[in-house]
């Protein structure tokens, strides 16, 4: 599943960016980031993905997708360190950032091919099993996706099977980050939260 449903997480971004106006680019979107900030920390999926798709590990530490973001965000300064990193692949992505992306994605999806899902594959949190990394990457694209589509205003659905890998990792976020119950109850309409919250924590 984790395969297909991240070439339907990044077909949707893809074809998001595609409809992004000339002069969207520098529109506010998400924090401190533009529309072209917030596209640039979302196409780093495919070239992490790649990169680590190479990458053999010894044994796995990172047990799941959910367990990635614990580990990583625990990092101190971890977020002010990604909200600056995304302002530098937004400024790498050039002029033609749509065709950059599409290119990113396409070799992204030729070098997923030829690995196995339960490959443990090694990147800077330890070792991981493929298919877990990728579910990382498919909430990552869906996510930003739709944040740039509310940035934007361009109006597009996510695919079936990224939405659902997307919102599995995320209920093991809340059911590990205390909020599970608040969520059930949000999901099923029987409450209302009285303050914003996030599983990212």
């Amino acid at each position: 599943m984790s395969k297909q449903a991240f070439l339907q997480a990044g077909t949707f971004f893809v074809d998001t960016v595609d409809k992004i106006r000339p002069g969207q680019w520098d529109e506010p979107a998400l924090g401190s980031w533009n529309v072209r900030d917030l596209v640039g920390h979302t196409s780093v999926s495919f070239a992490r993905l790649a990169e680590f798709c190479q990458q053999r590990a010894d044994r796995i530490n990172i047990t799941s997708a959910a367990h990635h973001y614990h580990v990583g965000l625990a990092v101190p300064g971890a977020n002010d360190a990604i909200a600056e990193k995304g302002k530098e692949s937004g400024q790498r992505l050039g002029d033609n950032a749509a065709q950059v992306i599409r290119a990113a994605f396409n070799e992204t999806v030729m070098v997923l091919e030829s690995v196995p899902d339960d490959t443990a594959i090694a990147y800077p949190n330890g070792g991981i099993k493929l298919e877990h990394y990728i579910e990382t990457r498919v909430l990552e694209l869906t996510v930003h996706t739709l944040d740039i589509l509310a940035a934007t205003g361009i109006e597009m659905e996510p695919p079936r099977e990224a939405l659902s890998c997307t919102l599995h990792v995320l209920a093991d976020l809340a059911v590990d980050s205390g909020f599970g119950s608040q969520l059930a109850l949000l999901a099923t309409g029987r409450a209302v939260a009285a303050n914003r919250f996030s599983v990212l924590t």
